[in-house]
């Protein structure tokens, strides 16, 4: 199904609690896939409290911002300049209490700030360095990003570790040699375990389909977990661990006045989900001159789209147009 939105309401989340729930689910490895149907519905996760914490904080500085989550393919340092196989656009609306996620394929044929009038893979940006990816983005969507995170493989793991691990669904029963069988319904995972259940295709009929719905199951999962009130009262302190598993250059004093907000005002969040899509064909590219590899030709007509939705949620353009 193509350009799909998702919606959720979500009570009582963080939009900081959401950002790292995305950011967590951008470390999964993803290749071109058609996106699940994924139908419009109502979901409620635990309020962070009964009763508010304390009045809310006013808001500090930017009520509207753009993210961009870059998941890299590699294990080890964070610093390691690799593919960007997951990307997502983030826009965060702090007065309308709205986010907007645009995801984009890994394999999709744009220009990149190096390339001139070539065009790439998405996912090689990554190798000249998150500006690269940030840059091809803007081009493609015609925004201005404001701030971005990046996570791999190893921070992915280590992070579910230190949430005491992760609780999902899953729609089947699948193994993942030698790491775990996993049972429709419900399931505990550790890092290991999490990374496996959002990377893995091949088990599936759907293949990357299903892959999508699973990584949207993690989403759902993580954002459970980092809404609870432990985590939520804990924040600081989550995020000083995860300081070293992840690169951005978001403030932390923004993430953490969002969570004081929140804490006192347990209005829901509305959140939305958009995927952009494409056809599959070879070309050659910037980073593979003279070969011809599978790229995904965009949908114009789902980038424009991608593109509205997030500038009327940053409200640079008339919802009205």
């Amino acid at each position: 199904m193509c350009g799909t939105n998702w919606k959720k309401r979500i009570a009582g989340i963080a939009a900081g609690a959401l950002m790292a729930a995305v950011l967590l689910v951008g470390c999964g490895k993803q290749e071109p896939f058609d996106p699940p149907s994924v139908s419009s519905g109502t979901a409620q996760v635990g309020s962070a409290s009964e009763e508010p914490v304390t009045e809310a904080p006013e808001i500090e500085g930017k009520d509207m911002f753009l993210v961009y989550f870059s998941g890299i393919d590699v294990f080890g340092d964070i610093s390691t300049k690799s593919r960007s196989d997951v990307n997502i656009l983030a826009a965060v609306n702090r007065k309308t209490r709205t986010i907007q996620l645009v995801s984009t394929p890994r394999d999709y044929y744009v220009q990149i700030p190096v390339s001139g009038e070539a065009r790439d893979k998405l996912t090689h940006a990554g190798l000249y360095g998150v500006e690269c990816s940030e840059g091809a983005l803007e081009n493609l969507y015609g925004v201005d990003i404001d701030y971005y995170v990046r996570v791999n493989f190893t921070g992915f793991e280590e992070i579910i570790d230190e949430l005491g691990g992760i609780d999902v669904y899953s729609e089947y029963d699948f193994t993942v040699e030698p790491i775990k069988h996993y049972t429709e319904g419900m399931n505990h995972l550790s890092g290991i375990e999490a990374l496996a259940f959002v990377r893995e295709r091949h088990a599936f009929e759907k293949g990357d389909v299903q892959r999508g719905i699973n990584q949207m199951e993690m989403l759902k999962a993580l954002i459970a977990r980092m809404s609870q009130e432990d985590v939520l009262k804990n924040f600081g302190n989550v995020m000083a661990g995860f300081s070293s598993k992840m690169q951005t250059d978001m403030p932390m004093d923004l993430l953490q006045n969002m969570v004081q907000i929140e804490l006192a005002d347990a209005d829901d969040w509305t959140v939305e989900t958009y995927y952009v899509t494409g056809s599959g064909g070879k070309e050659t590219t910037y980073s593979t001159p003279g070969q011809s590899v599978y790229v995904m030709m965009p949908n114009e007509e789902e980038v424009a789209e991608g593109g509205r939705l997030l500038n009327e949620v940053l409200e640079r353009v008339d919802s009205d147009e």
